[in-house]
């Protein structure tokens, strides 16, 4: 900075390097005053977008489940022998009943729910397990699975596509061999699990 002087009065006057140094200055105020502005204008902004909002509420409909499972009225049986060798009776185990306006795709899974005390009874079991659709000649759905002593968990899917509900699941064949007699009063009484789910869940 130099002063110069004229008789009485003297002028300040800047060089170049105090003259960027103010620039400099000034030009951060303007960008601070720039960035409090533009935070102002955002902050204002999402304060009228959230005062600006509202909720719909959807009318849906709340129905029974998507199928139900009953246990058939009169499931089959048969006479075990010890030491022996013999087939089981066919028959009707139970049946899924999809909701009305249900048209997706079902899994129903059946299991062998007393395993433990089977193998008191049995050396083998084994239980053709199929399911029918409920037209005049009805409609084998799925394939043919077998549940056993080594195998008590099984699959069946049902597309119901072209098929018409109910549908029966049916015991339709199967054999054993049992042990010597003397076992606990119910181990020869197979019992079923039957569970249906929504394909893909």
């Amino acid at each position: 900075m130099v002063e110069i002087g004229y008789s009485d009065k003297s002028e300040t006057v800047l060089d170049a390097g105090e003259k960027a140094s103010l620039v400099k200055k000034r030009g951060k105020r303007f960008f601070l005053i720039g960035a409090v502005l533009l935070a102002l204008i955002i902050t204002g902004g999402l304060f009228a977008f959230t005062a600006t909002t509202t909720t719909v509420s959807l009318a849906l409909t709340g129905t029974s489940d998507f199928a139900s499972v009953t246990a058939a009225g009169s499931p089959p049986t048969w006479t075990v022998w010890g030491q022996y060798k013999g087939s089981v009776t066919a028959g009707d185990l139970f049946t899924v009943t999809p909701e009305a306006s249900f048209t997706g795709d079902m899994v129903v899974q059946l299991t062998l729910a007393n395993s433990q005390d089977l193998v008191e009874t049995y050396r083998a079991l084994v239980l053709e397990i199929e399911i029918y659709d409920s037209q005049a000649t009805p409609v084998q759905v799925g394939t043919t699975e077998y549940l056993t002593l080594g195998k008590g968990d099984i699959t069946i899917e049902i597309d119901q596509t072209g098929l018409t509900a109910p549908y029966t699941v049916q015991l339709t064949g199967g054999s054993y061999v049992t042990n010597r007699s003397g076992w606990a009063a119910g181990s020869e009484d197979p019992s079923i699990l039957c569970e249906v789910i929504q394909k893909g869940s």
